[in-house]
């Protein structure tokens, strides 16, 4: 736990746009911030040294301990402390409420659930943060990726294509980079909007269409998340956008899509995120050749569990 805190506050972008945030957000003397998941307590003392009333910080896992400790060496003296889920005590409305639980998945931390529930804890005029998410995919044309996972055809006479189908269907976080994609990124297309102001589904499904436009080999789905904090202030992890600790998501395909010009690439995406679930996501990949399906396949992180 306590080394992702550590990237977290590594981060400057990350840092700098959450500071930002609650400045645009935060009435000195006035506004009341409830910090959701609040780790270390980092964003709710920014937000008190910006000049918030009262932070209180609500976090159930141990770091909220420390956080204490961090707190009263720091002089904070407007954090009040709850160490339960949100959505297990009474908590008072906030004028800001701010959960920053994003994963290098957009959703793998439960953030619309989170985002759900701590809407109720809002006061009416009030400021969420994030205020909005979106996620994108782009198709990843170099071999790269794909090289560095698809390890399975060791020789010496073994066939290890059993563990193979089970291992590339997995989401593997990567280090995407522009050059990895079709376009060099230009190609990236938004497959899921989430507005955190109103009541979302943790279940979210798109299909999205690509026109090759000339002769290329698709190995596998890059994703990533472009996330709207407070008006002006967005947070990226485009490849094409300045680094943060998030990293990007490679999703393989089991085998790569020999794609010719005029071709359509068809990728359906489902994502399902709620609590008995975790996390699943499945990815349906179709090569369009004229009015027939050329080839298709289908993979499932619930499959690449061992």
């Amino acid at each position: 736990m306590l080394e992702l805190q550590r990237k977290l506050l590594g981060d400057r972008v990350r840092n700098a746009a959450f500071h930002k945030a609650l400045k645009s957000a935060i009435i000195p003397g006035k506004s009341v911030v409830l910090d959701v998941g609040s780790g270390t307590g980092f964003l709710s003392f920014l937000a008190e040294k910006i000049g918030a009333k009262e932070c209180w910080l609500v976090e159930s896992g141990d770091v909220g301990m420390l956080a204490e400790r961090l707190a009263a060496g720091n002089g904070m003296k407007k954090c009040r402390f709850v160490h339960a889920h949100s959505g297990d005590v009474p908590l008072p409305k906030g004028d800001v409420i701010i959960s920053e639980t994003l994963g290098n998945y957009a959703l793998e931390e439960g953030i619309i659930g989170t985002m759900n529930g701590a809407r109720e804890h809002l006061k009416k005029g009030g400021t969420l943060i994030p205020s909005s998410l979106r996620q994108f995919a782009c198709p990843v044309t170099s071999p790269r990726l794909q090289k560095e996972i698809d390890v399975w055809k060791v020789g010496y006479g073994l066939d290890m294509e059993a563990a193979r189908a089970i291992s590339l269907q997995n989401m593997y976080v990567k280090t995407v980079q522009k050059t990895d994609l079709l376009d060099g990124g230009k190609a990236a297309k938004v497959w899921d909007e989430i507005d955190f102001t109103e009541e979302n589904s943790n279940v979210r499904e798109a299909i999205i269409h690509w026109k090759i436009r000339k002769k290329t080999t698709v190995h596998g789905i890059a994703l990533w998340w472009e996330s709207i904090l407070a008006r002006g202030v967005k947070l990226s992890t485009s490849p094409l956008a300045k680094p943060t600790h998030w990293e990007q998501i490679y999703l393989p395909l089991i085998e790569s899509a020999i794609c010719a010009a005029g071709d359509v690439l068809r990728i359906t995406m489902s994502s399902d995120t709620s609590p008995d679930v975790r996390i699943r996501l499945r990815w349906k990949t179709e090569l369009l050749r004229g009015k027939n399906v050329h080839s298709a396949q289908e993979s499932d992180t619930q499959a690449g569990l061992l």
